[in-house]
């Protein structure tokens, strides 16, 4: 099978290059900023968030059986024009690409962020509503995605050749320093994460998680078997505050989740956090998803369970580690200010 991942270099788009790799698949990956050619694995350097980007694009799906869309920007969140270009423009221009072909399948990589704010502890299946969080820009563009991607799916007569993945957080070691990089200001050094004084905790907070390795697992299902529709994707258990300052070996604090909310939106406001308050938003409100259709229709179930990813993540993190390539760079504290100084804020600059 001939398959094109866009975003391969990320997240996400690392894991799914190992799971591919030896499964006897011609993969191409796409990516602003693509490595050096090396292994099984073919690359275009192109930039999906600009119109001219099109001719290239059509030309790439025209020769593909699949198409896996991760490409998605999640800074600079300063910057919401660009932001809505560089995601929901992506993924109207991936769709109608694959769409136009007659037989090309599409894996759109979505989110659980999509969904209505939670009313209980009850696990939601992909029929809960998706209207996403208020005020969260990041749940507002991928309702914003689906919406389109839904649209040109059924205009073309294609909804059997979408299938739309919509996994919790996702974590690995390797993108522990992108994910602090995009959290915490430039001069945070990573070793602090080690010796967190406090952790703030509320009965009401709760959190799901899965490894970058189990996403793309359901991803490899859903090309080689095939299958289309959405499918939830997160591990167990739902990961508490308690957890996270276990995790974090800091004092759990009970603090009531108003307090932290406008906590981070004054560091926001004064420009001393790259992490819009929205994010936290996510993380009090979202709904927490049932994932038994992937495991049903799919055979899939997660390798690693919610505790381990979180420690994986958070070893990532206190050591700012990374792997080869810009999008997961490792993160440090010298080379952050250099690019604040040359470039701005990570919250402001196109590239991070």
């Amino acid at each position: 099978m001939r398959i094109v991942v866009t975003g391969a270099t990320g997240n996400i788009g690392s894991a799914l290059l190992r799971a591919l790799d030896g499964r006897g698949h011609d993969v191409h990956g796409v990516a602003r900023r693509p490595p050096a050619a090396s292994g099984a694995v073919s690359w275009t350097s192109l930039d999906l968030s600009e119109e001219g980007c099109v001719p290239e694009l059509d030309a790439l799906v025209g020769c593909a059986d699949a198409v896996v869309n991760l490409a998605w920007a999640f800074q600079p969140m300063r910057r919401r024009d660009y932001l809505r270009r560089a995601s929901v423009g992506i993924v109207e221009r991936v769709a109608r690409a694959v769409l136009a072909t007659p037989a090309t399948r599409l894996v759109h990589l979505s989110s659980v962020a999509v969904y209505s704010p939670r009313r209980s502890s009850t696990l939601v299946r992909e029929d809960w509503a998706r209207e996403g969080i208020p005020g969260a820009t990041y749940s507002r563009l991928k309702v914003l995605a689906e919406r389109a991607l839904s649209d040109a799916a059924v205009t073309a007569g294609a909804r059997d050749r979408v299938a739309v993945v919509r996994p919790a957080l996702v974590g690995q070691r390797t993108a522990g320093g992108m994910m602090l990089r995009c959290g915490a200001p430039a001069v945070f050094p990573a070793w602090a994460l080690r010796g967190v004084p406090v952790v703030p905790v509320d009965e009401r907070f709760g959190i799901q998680m899965i490894h970058a390795d189990d996403v793309a697992d359901v991803v490899v299902r859903i090309l080689e078997q095939p299958a289309a529709g959405a499918f939830n994707v997160a591990s167990d258990p739902v990961l508490s505050s308690w957890h996270i300052a276990a995790a974090l070996r800091g004092k759990p604090v009970r603090v009531r989740q108003e307090v932290v909310r406008a906590a981070a939106a004054a560091v926001w406001r004064a420009h001393l956090s790259p992490l819009d308050p929205g994010w936290v938003d996510m993380a009090l409100q979202a709904p927490w998803v049932d994932s038994s259709r992937a495991c049903d229709l799919l055979g899939w179930r997660p390798r690693r369970d919610a505790h381990e990813v979180l420690s994986e993540v958070v070893r990532g993190m206190t050591h700012g580690a990374g792997a080869t390539g810009a999008a997961l760079r490792p993160r440090h504290v010298v080379d952050g200010l250099l690019r604040a100084a040359a470039e701005g804020s990570v919250a402001r600059r196109r590239f991070t």
